[in-house]
């Protein structure tokens, strides 16, 4: 089983989007099994930053993709449990 690992950029805000955006579509492109998302930059994250990255995971797991986190930190899983996301995006243990 092979792995990809996708670094989350410091600012995951609806100003950035646009710009990261190529690098999920990317990982969508790769044959890799298991994509780990690397949120340890992340220091500040919004709606916007959350619900791409939902939409990131919803395409992976339609692909049959897994999706792992590294790195979780208090900003991504508060921004995510403020708006109710953390189970979709697989925050939750």
């Amino acid at each position: 089983m092979s792995d990809t690992t996708l670094t989350l950029p410091e600012n995951l805000t609806i100003h950035q989007i646009e710009a990261h955006f190529g690098g999920f579509k990317l990982a969508l492109d790769s044959d890799a099994d298991v994509f780990k998302l690397d949120a340890g930059e992340v220091e500040s994250v919004d709606t916007a930053g959350l619900q791409s990255l939902l939409v990131l995971i919803k395409q992976l797991q339609g692909a049959g993709k897994q999706v792992e986190w590294l790195n979780a930190g208090d900003v991504v899983t508060q921004a995510a449990e403020r708006i109710g996301l953390t189970q979709k995006l697989q925050l939750a243990s």
